[in-house]
């Protein structure tokens, strides 16, 4: 099926016309390559997680809020932009299908596989345990249906609590939302649709328009709550950067209007977080009060912010990325063929998928042995970034890419020969 045609009234332009896939394919890279470094530095903050070292550190923590403020709504808006890729030769139908394929195959296989060495090894932290791993397997599937939890459907049952999804919620809420969103989407690649988006993308030359957009995502932050589970945004949160992510594609005025408004957004991004951080330190006073969901005055207020500061970090980030892309020489000229950076981008639109299932599994089995070195703490972090990387690139070169079994079970098309 071909892709839609701008209707007829609808006059092109040099701008209105989608962001190249080499980009978004970068993009996409540098957000999960960057997970290896956020969640590497879980382990050394104030906060739980699966390994922790001795001692920890509340810079580390600041750091971690920030980075949570916008590396995940980052990683959804780059996400609903791929889903413009993915719809320009589908149906509907057909983009269902590939959902299944590329998201819920590794879901499951991950599930299965991947997610339950990391809760094996939180509990060998305590010296007592000394149960067997698939004696631990078999309490970790203790398994209840959860319908209030949706869409996370299945939990843990409340005898044994073992069972999570682990770093793969994010595959959850990608499938689900990819699909709930897919009726709207369609509109969008309608005729009336096309105006409608041609005519937001002919005012987004204002700001006012661009931060209108995060009001949304502060009205829901501060109505129905934050939660720290999903890297502290409320889940339906991320299905307004998952449709947000398909405008952006649509169209590259919107591209311009990033890069436009970028050192704007980014001292709005500043500021925003300031009284974020200010309005968290002023609440966490209050004992009892958890201000990611509670309904007093700082709370709320607190939430409204950061829904607006998250977004505004993405538009700011976005814009810098994509005036970097811009610059003399960021491109390869034409007829002297691909240069590193297009062989480059080749390579990690294959390796994103499979690099996310793998990534936080190798830290936190790394990272046990790790904290145990007798080394400053800045040194174990660069340590355990540096060898968790390096296990991760191998893991996907030799083992993930190079078969067809792996390759589906990851999510990855079928090898090119």
């Amino acid at each position: 099926m071909a892709e839609l045609a701008r209707p007829d009234n609808v006059t092109p332009t040099s701008e209105a016309r989608p962001p190249r896939r080499r980009d978004l394919d970068l993009m996409r890279m540098f957000v999960v390559v960057g997970l290896v470094f956020f969640h590497s530095a879980r382990v050394f903050d104030t906060g739980e997680f699966y390994v922790k070292n001795d001692p920890t550190s509340e810079v580390v923590s600041i750091g971690i809020s920030f980075a949570a403020l916008w590396g995940m709504p980052l990683l959804f808006v780059v996400a609903g932009m791929g889903i413009w890729y993915s719809l320009r030769s589908r149906t509907p139908n057909a983009f269902a299908q590939e959902r299944l394929r590329r998201l819920l195959v590794p879901l499951v296989f991950g599930v299965l596989v991947i997610v339950p060495p990391q809760v094996w090894t939180e509990l060998r932290g305590d010296a007592a345990y000394d149960e067997s791993y698939w004696r631990f397997l078999t309490r970790f599937f203790d398994i209840e249906f959860q319908p209030s939890g949706f869409p996370f459907l299945i939990g843990d049952d409340a005898g044994t609590g073992l069972f999570e999804w682990g770093h793969l919620w994010f595959l959850v809420l990608l499938f689900v939302f990819s699909l709930a969103l897919l009726p709207l989407i369609w509109y969008f690649r309608r005729p009336s649709g096309l105006r409608k988006l041609d005519r937001l993308a002919g005012r987004v030359d204002s700001f006012w328009v661009v931060l209108a957009a995060g009001l949304p995502l502060a009205v829901l932050e501060a109505a129905f709550g934050s939660e720290e589970a999903w890297a502290g945004w409320n889940r339906y949160s991320y299905a307004v950067f998952i449709l947000y992510g398909y405008v952006l594609a649509t169209d590259r005025r919107f591209g311009r209007s990033l890069r436009q408004h970028r050192r704007t957004a980014l001292a709005l991004g500043v500021a925003t977080f300031v009284v974020v951080g200010t309005l968290f330190a002023i609440g966490s006073e209050d004992e009892g009060v958890d201000l990611l969901v509670d309904y007093d005055a700082i709370s709320v207020v607190m939430r409204a912010f950061k829904g607006l500061s998250g977004w505004l970090w993405v538009v700011a980030i976005m814009g810098l990325a994509a005036g970097s892309a811009r610059r003399p020489g960021a491109a390869g000229k034409i007829g002297r063929g691909p240069t590193l950076v297009d062989r480059v981008g080749t390579y990690t639109s294959e390796a994103v998928l499979p690099v996310y299932v793998l990534h936080q599994t190798v830290i936190v089995l790394l990272a046990f042995y790790v904290v145990n070195w007798p080394i400053h703490g800045i040194l174990k972090y660069m340590a355990l970034c540096l060898i968790s990387l390096i296990i991760i690139i191998a893991i996907y070169d030799l083992a993930v890419r190079r078969t067809k079994p792996t390759r589906f079970l990851f999510g990855m098309k079928p090898p090119r020969y």
